[in-house]
């Protein structure tokens, strides 16, 4: 259950709120819809609704606000714009990543893709999904951590007539099962379809709340609906009597004698011609079905009875406007007004706005066109057709598969979560081989060259670069982890609400930490190979200097790695990451080697070794040796530079997410 009181947005510097005041409930059980025109505050009442937006008020969901709910995707599901994944994972593998965040079996990717129908294109990049598609990904998208309510804005849009139809089932079924739903949509007729409840609104503010039956009488525009075999003709004359008639449209003028007599001339011609129609109506049928074969005779028949039938309709609907008088009788003959619109919904249907049934049942006879129905209903839709089950609406639409429970919550893999975005797309597979490729050849070439040390030749770092392409690769990779998050935001509906949780941090930096190590062994053997088989045996570092260079090269890439991590959660883009990186070697070590320049900064230094120098001598352990190694690495200006650097990173992080925490 949903419910919502005094939702109010911030409105800009002398502009009224978007959303002002907006209470309402969304009940388990019922599909309730925000309608209203464009612009009336729909989608901003969603999103203030869901805390994306800045405002005030209190949404409960079930009783709770949204920031108390431990797991947002186990209690709503979303969907707002387009699908939030990158264009190139695979749907399955998308809902597999998001399961994974939200404590889901892997398993259940594949049962909410047979649910909405994709099992098919289960493995397809969702970059390459038509528009339907893509939205019935979004679905199962929402639908993945099982939760008990559905926000949706617009859930139809881009989908076709059959589609929809398809997606207001399951919709429904949703609902039959308990769920609350909570659609938006601007389209009359299809809420009609769907909701149970509307809500309407008109500049933000909610100006009716109505059950569905309700809002269809006393909201929706009238309409003929007219079933036809030439239906796109009927639609076209129709359009060009308006056309016609536009010129004399205006301000009523007062009444004079002249066009008084020529009004009652034309009224009694019009009567005249409603009475004898349903004498002429064989003959007319016939003429219109004079040229076809003679083994065809008896379907003519009937398409002229049936159209006869139509236009006896007609006839009686003018004849009766004749009988109360000249002024009814040219009301319902006019052909057109300011406000007629035809809307062809297939190729036999069409729906006219603004004219009276007679009116089109009287054009349709003059220019000799076959209907076979033609009834005025009070709504878009009938009251038994708006209330009724969809598949009994359109039968050859395959009725939706019932959606499974899922057992209890079980915990979250923010882990595991991090490895499948990692490596689900083929961006971090290319960035590796890039950095692999870029090293061996560096290398080699630094070693013909000489005059390079040994850490610069085993990682193809030239002394006028900042930094080897194995920290690069790896800054890049880091980058990528929060980078994407913002440009293609899977675990928020919205690009700058990414999730601040600790555990989320922790497994990215994992995750990185894990490939920068995997990367550095990769180059330095790939590298190392390289180097005896093409320069000879010179070339590598005596075995005597490999951990410590081992060691030098994975802090390194561990290093920058979570330099381009951080900075990219801070600054919300891949590119501002990997730049603050490379401003690390080029803007910052300056600054450390000026600071360690000073004396005092020189004996805070040398510290650790005089103490060291001063205690018992006794055998080293491994701690001791690990100690030192990371001290001797530390005293390096990049290493103290990137050190400063992730320092203030984490902080500016930091304070980003409680910046955000206080605006919700």
């Amino acid at each position: 259950m949903i419910q919502a009181t005094g939702l109010t947005s911030t409105p800009r510097r002398n502009h009224r709120p978007v959303i002002d005041d907006l209470t309402f409930e969304a009940p388990p059980g019922r599909v309730t819809a925000l309608a209203g025109a464009p612009g009336a505050g729909k989608t901003s009442a969603l999103r203030l609704l869901l805390q994306l937006d800045r405002g005030h008020g209190a949404a409960f969901f079930r009783g709770r606000p949204l920031h108390r709910i431990r797991r947002p995707a186990r209690e709503i599901g979303v969907l707002l714009d387009d699908v939030p994944g990158h264009p190139g994972r695979t749907a399955r593998a998308h809902l597999k990543m998001l399961g994974a965040a939200a404590g889901v079996p892997a398993t259940r990717a594949d049962v909410v893709l047979d649910v909405v129908g994709l099992t098919e294109l289960a493995d397809e990049r969702i970059g390459n999904l038509a528009a339907g598609m893509e939205r019935r990904l979004g679905l199962a998208t929402a639908l993945l951590g099982d939760p008990h309510t559905l926000v949706l804005d617009a859930p139809t849009r881009g989908l076709s007539a059959r589609e929809a139809v398809w997606m207001h089932g399951l919709l429904r079924q949703f609902a039959g099962q308990g769920g609350a739903v909570l659609v938006t949509d601007r389209n009359s007729e299809s809420i009609t379809r769907l909701a149970d409840q509307v809500l309407t609104l008109e500049g933000g503010r909610l100006v009716a709340d109505q059950p569905v039956d309700e809002f269809a009488r006393t909201r929706l525009r009238p309409r003929v609906a007219v079933l036809s075999p030439l239906a796109g003709r009927l639609a076209a004359v129709l359009e060009e009597e308006a056309r016609a008639a536009e010129p004399a449209d205006g301000p009523p003028s007062p009444p004079e004698a002249e066009p008084e007599v020529e009004a009652s001339v034309d009224g009694a011609e019009a009567e005249a011609e409603a009475k004898t129609q349903a004498e002429a109506e064989a003959g007319g049928a016939a003429e219109a079905e004079a040229g076809t074969e003679e083994e065809n005779e008896a379907e003519t028949k009937a398409e002229a009875a049936e159209a006869g039938a139509a236009a006896a309709e007609g006839a009686e609907g003018a004849e009766g406007a004749g009988e109360g008088g000249a002024g009814s009788a040219e009301a319902a003959e006019r052909p057109i007004d300011g406000r007629l619109s035809v809307v062809k919904e297939d190729e036999t249907r069409i729906s006219v706005y603004g004219l009276p049934c007679a009116a089109v049942g009287e054009a349709a006879y003059r220019h000799g066109i076959v209907v076979h129905r033609l009834v005025e209903e009070t709504a878009d839709m009938g009251p038994e057709t708006a209330r009724g089950d969809t598949a009994a609406r359109d039968p050859r639409v395959t009725p939706p598969r019932v959606l499974p429970r899922l057992p209890l919550p079980g915990p979250a893999w923010p882990l595991r979560y991090e490895l499948r975005r990692a490596t689900g797309v083929r961006t971090g597979w290319l960035i590796a081989v890039t950095a692999l490729v870029a090293s061996l050849v560096g290398s080699v070439l630094l070693a013909r060259a000489g005059g390079a040390g040994e850490l610069h030749r085993i990682t193809a770092w030239p002394a006028d670069v900042p930094l080897p392409p194995v920290a690069v690769a790896s800054g890049l990779l880091g980058a990528l982890a929060f980078g994407e998050e913002f440009r293609y935001p899977a675990l928020a509906p919205a690009r700058d609400t990414v999730p601040r949780r600790l555990s989320l941090l922790v497994a990215k930096l994992l995750v990185c930490a894990v490939g920068a190590v995997l990367l550095s062994f990769a180059v330095l053997a790939l590298d190392g190979a390289a180097l005896l088989m093409l320069v000879g045996g010179d070339a590598v570092p005596l075995p005597g200097d490999w951990p410590l260079l081992t060691a030098s090269v994975c802090a390194l890439a561990i290093g920058s790695g979570w330099a381009g991590l951080m900075a990219a959660a801070v600054f919300r883009s891949t590119a501002l990451g990997l730049a603050t990186l490379l401003a690390v070697p080029i803007l910052a070590v300056p600054v450390v080697q000026r600071l360690m320049a000073e004396p005092s900064v020189r004996s805070l230094v040398g510290l650790p070794h005089r103490l060291r120098a001063e205690a018992l001598d006794r055998p080293h352990s491994m701690v001791d040796r690990i100690l030192a190694l990371a001290l001797r690495l530390a005293s390096q200006p990049v290493g103290q530079a990137l050190v400063l650097s992730l320092a203030v990173l984490l902080c500016a992080y930091a304070l980003t997410g409680l910046r955000g925490r206080a605006r919700q």
